[in-house]
């Protein structure tokens, strides 16, 4: 598949791995109220933001680990900053949880680029991998009785975040199955246009300085993927079903680790240490990165 139905494609693709590391990985547990429609509007949401980073990494011509995780802080800017407002509530903070600590490090480097990087290297490494994820996931999900969440069971779980799962597989499998337009067509500009007009409008209903904040994150992202880039982006080759498949092991050892986790803990405060990690690491990677770029630009 190849140029517009290629991208998107694409965008629905990174749009579902973007939800479920987003959001269901990120709450693990259902909210008791959650419909399948509602489902849909996220993931349509999130497609959109997709491929707004995904325009970027084009036009950019950034692939591999800086393109994934460069991506996904687009991806999380848009989300924070535009659809919502999260991205300016305990400034400055909230620029860093949860842009750069999950979308960009969890989201995307850890679940796209470790998941795709995964799945051409050897299978045990692969299989380490998905149940370090799954590890992670669990952990992560010890909070979450502590903020009063109502916790499902085992079909509940199993359906959030393993047939949730199962979609990232399939994103997997037809991602590595696509070639990519380069820059050129007008309708790549779309999605980045409907974020900027998201922003706009959100600053005229609700004005803020720290508002203004958004264009600065966005700018010097897509200004160091610019500067970084020049090899180009590419999925492929195609990967096979079985070794996709293997991404189940990640939800199925979040689910088994932290049912019995609730039962015998309670809850446990994760979440303060893991913030902090994530929030360092990402905030220093990106950081990183722009400075790459400045390197680049001296040299060039």
């Amino acid at each position: 598949m190849r140029g517009g139905p290629a991208y998107l494609v694409a965008s629905l693709c990174l749009g579902w791995i973007a939800v479920w590391a987003g959001e269901n990985l990120f709450w693990t547990t259902p909210a008791p109220d959650l419909r399948l429609l509602d489902l849909g509007f996220v993931w349509a949401a999130y497609s959109v933001a997709a491929g707004a980073a995904l325009s970027a990494a084009i036009w950019a011509r950034l692939g591999g680990w800086r393109g994934a995780f460069l991506g996904a802080a687009l991806l999380g800017f848009m989300i924070e900053g535009a659809m919502v407002g999260t991205m300016y509530e305990a400034f400055p903070a909230q620029l860093v949880w949860t842009p750069l600590a999950w979308h960009a490090l969890i989201s995307g480097l850890g679940v796209l680029g470790g998941g795709m990087a995964l799945l051409r290297s050897g299978v045990l490494l692969q299989v380490l991998g998905m149940v370090g994820l799954g590890v992670f996931g669990a952990v992560w999900g010890l909070y979450w009785p502590l903020e009063g969440r109502a916790l499902a069971g085992l079909a509940g779980m199993t359906a959030y975040l393993g047939l949730a799962g199962a979609g990232v597989v399939l994103a997997f499998w037809l991602l590595s199955r696509l070639t990519l337009p380069g820059w050129g067509p007008v309708w790549l500009w779309l999605a980045p246009a409907a974020m900027g007009v998201l922003w706009a409008v959100g600053s005229v209903v609700e004005p803020s300085l720290l508002r203004l904040v958004w264009p600065v994150m966005v700018g010097a992202t897509v200004w160091a993927m610019r500067r970084l880039g020049g090899a180009g982006l590419a999925f492929g080759p195609p990967v096979g079903r079985g070794r996709c498949g293997l991404f189940l092991l990640a939800p199925g050892v979040t689910v088994a680790l932290v049912l019995p986790g609730w039962a015998m803990t309670g809850g446990v405060q994760v979440n303060v240490p893991i913030a902090l990690v994530t929030g360092a690491v990402g905030l220093g990677l990106w950081l990183w990165l722009l400075a790459a770029g400045l390197r680049r630009a001296d040299g060039a």
